[in-house]
């Protein structure tokens, strides 16, 4: 019955999956660590559920809510890089489980596409995809710990203070980081590179 209820669900909002709804090769990022290879998956916003075909019978499906998975990966390692992507090695988009907390909104779990290098640094850079009103798809950039799995993700302004604001005492080195690599403060695909360095010197001091 909840599996029918879930899929009445999503079929009346298909314009709340990710990627248009379309099934992808990917991993499903079991809650005891392991990487499960699957032929199809799609995920869908709204009902914060991972929807897996079945290998053996294209039309059967099942679901995974949110809370039942470490999160999910759409593509493999053999996908060429994503064409609006440049600075990916290849297609993988990894989505993971973090709590976010938007304005005044309450704190939720939430599938979130990890921008920096590792999922669990000290710091972490992500897209939320969430559905504004009218019904459809937006990203909005949420930073936080990549350690602490209890401290929500929030919302990022993209600006020097606001980001060297989560750098603490390490800033100073951030900044000149950016200013010797000629990386931008306002552009997600370089912030995500100045958490990188932050994460590689933090961890190594």
């Amino acid at each position: 019955m909840a599996a029918l209820r879930t899929r009445a669900a999503t079929s009346q909002h298909e314009n709340e999956f990710l990627n248009k709804g379309t099934y992808e090769t990917g991993y499903l990022r079991a809650l005891d660590g392991r990487r499960i290879l699957v032929l199809g998956l799609r995920y869908h916003v709204g009902q914060r559920v991972v929807q897996v075909q079945d290998s053996m019978q294209a039309d059967s499906t099942h679901y995974w809510p949110l809370a039942a998975v470490r999160g999910f990966d759409l593509g493999t390692e053999d996908d060429a890089p994503l064409a609006n992507s440049p600075d990916a090695v290849v297609g993988v988009r990894r989505y993971r489980a973090r709590l976010v907390q938007e304005g005044k909104q309450g704190t939720r779990r939430e599938a979130v596409q990890v921008l920096t290098s590792i999922d669990s640094g000290p710091l972490l850079l992500a897209w939320l995809p969430v559905v504004p009103e009218p019904a459809g798809l937006a990203q909005v950039l949420v930073a936080g710990p990549g350690t602490t799995p209890t401290e929500p993700l929030r919302p990022l302004e993209l600006t020097e203070a606001a980001v060297l604001r989560l750098c603490g005492s390490r800033a100073a080195e951030v900044r000149t980081f950016a200013s010797a690599r000629h990386l931008r403060f306002d552009q997600p695909a370089d912030v995500a590179k100045l958490f990188d360095y932050y994460n590689r010197v933090a961890v190594a001091k």
